[in-house]
């Protein structure tokens, strides 16, 4: 490999998902020679928009939490001086859940939201208190109290109402992609934390701005964004990376390498023959990545009365069961899924629909594709009436769609499953036998979306910058 100043770098990040690209602000900001390799012709991720006949959607991602004053995600990103690229706005309220016998509103003041939820469970007003309470104090002792219970654990030691539990559960489900029996218990605490009471923020005129500000932060530190180039393969000499190599042959030096992408890939496909940890190989083969999503993409005539407030996450739940529903989605059958969310885009010219889905295959998905779309539409009109008149353009995302614009290990939409048994093994993915090589991202964090990767990102990028100044 040619060693010349045009191809040599102090770090190489493969991805330029959010935490990549916090990852490379933060180090070239520091003054070090960055290269982010992204194998789609934009930055984000998730965190991208796309362009339809028109109509501007958001592709997965449309909302963040974790913006509050003292929360680490505005801490990061006015740090690097993100909101004088991008305006962050927050929608009031930022989500509410639309159940057979009442609406719960979540409002961006807790106590607003408290007294809402107490209006509709007057039995349970002060365990609603308590919960909230709990909610915002939990710390590191709560999660390894926690660690191998469910939320579900966690909201019976609160609630003796099962809909109440069904009401606090159904975001968490849908940013979390676990029913509450199922998922993690202090995974259940975050979500609810960073996506429900410190919940609603966006970029004025989508989320695509968001990663692009970070992109054009790291150029002007001096760092380079390559586009539509995909890693080959990690380069190792001697226990250590050297560099990667492209898809076209092409090598790039780097003494030190950021997989900002998922990990399963990393170990099977980019470090080609060489074995580099057996037990970890073999171990990320046994873990179960998280459902993916089923996107429903619809341009809107005009706004119209029957949606709720445009920004606003909007979770449609006629099932109190949701293992009931998850059992349904697991299945794929959409025709009569117990929960969905729905939003309506704040300049009130699209619209978004999904739900949890399996990955099942590449083919099962081009030949249901159009089937699922049809059947999770019709579900949604039954539930927001006069829908069909009202859209112009639909559009539909399968997990194979999100596994080819991002190569998520089967359009996983949050890493792996934060399930009790995989919290230890998820925490142990951060670190590699191999010298000058680190992981960041979603794969690798017990959060989730924003808060985890922004956080993930910033992390990494203080243990390269930590350890190059102990040397």
């Amino acid at each position: 490999m040619g060693n010349t100043e045009s191809n040599t770098y102090d770090v190489i990040v493969i991805g330029a998902g959010i935490s990549g690209l916090i990852c490379g602000c933060y180090l070239s900001k520091a003054g070090k020679k960055v290269l982010i390799i992204e194998q789609h012709d934009r930055p984000g991720g998730y965190f991208t928009s796309f362009r339809r006949k028109g109509f501007l959607f958001d592709a997965a991602a449309h909302s963040f939490g974790n913006y509050r004053e003292g929360g680490h995600v505005r801490k990061i990103l006015t740090d690097l001086g993100v909101p004088e690229l991008a305006r962050i706005k927050r929608c009031n309220p930022s989500d509410m859940v639309i159940a057979p016998e009442c609406i719960v509103t979540y409002w961006n003041d807790v106590p607003s939201t408290i007294a809402g939820l107490s209006n509709i469970f007057p039995h349970e007003e002060k365990n609603i208190v308590n919960f909230f309470k709990f909610i915002s104090s939990a710390g590191i002792s709560d999660f390894v109290k926690l660690k191998d219970k469910t939320f579900d654990f966690l909201l019976r030691q609160f609630f003796i109402d099962s809909r109440l539990r069904s009401v606090l559960a159904l975001p968490v489900f849908g940013n979390g992609g676990l029913p509450p029996s199922r998922l993690q218990a202090f995974s259940g605490i975050k979500i609810f934390s960073e996506f429900i009471v410190d919940g609603g923020y966006y970029t004025e005129g989508g989320i695509q701005a968001l990663p692009n500000a970070l992109a054009n932060i790291v150029k002007h530190n001096g760092g380079a964004i390559v586009y539509k180039k995909r890693v080959e393969k990690i380069i190792i000499q001697n226990g250590a990376v050297t560099g990667v190599e492209l898809t076209n042959r092409e090598k790039l030096h780097g003494r030190i390498v950021v997989s900002a992408c998922d990990m399963r890939q990393t170990y099977t496909m980019l470090f080609g023959d060489h074995v580099v940890d057996d037990e970890v190989t073999k171990q990320l083969n046994t873990m179960t990545p998280s459902l993916s999503t089923f996107i429903l993409y619809m341009g809107l005539r005009e706004p119209f009365k029957e949606t709720p407030k445009a920004g606003v996450n909007s979770w449609y739940l006629t099932d109190w069961d949701l293992d009931a529903t998850y059992s349904r989605v697991e299945r794929c059958d959409f025709s009569d899924v117990g929960a969905f969310m729905f939003r309506v885009s704040p300049d009130q010219k699209t619209a978004l629909a999904f739900i949890g889905a399996p990955y099942y295959s590449r083919s099962f998905w081009k030949e249901n594709k159009r089937k699922t779309a049809d059947e999770f539409f019709a579900r949604i009109e039954h539930s927001i009436p006069g829908l069909r008149e009202q859209v112009a353009y639909i559009e539909a995302a399968s997990p194979a769609t999100l596994e080819r614009y991002t190569l998520n290990y089967q359009g996983a939409a949050f890493g792996w499953a934060k399930s009790p048994s995989q919290m230890s093994a998820i925490m142990a993915c951060k670190s590699s036998r191999l010298q000058g090589l680190l992981f960041t991202g979603h794969w690798t964090s017990i959060g989730f979306g924003l808060p985890g990767t922004c956080y993930s990102g910033y992390e990494t990028a203080r243990r390269i910058l930590k350890k190059e100044i102990t040397r």
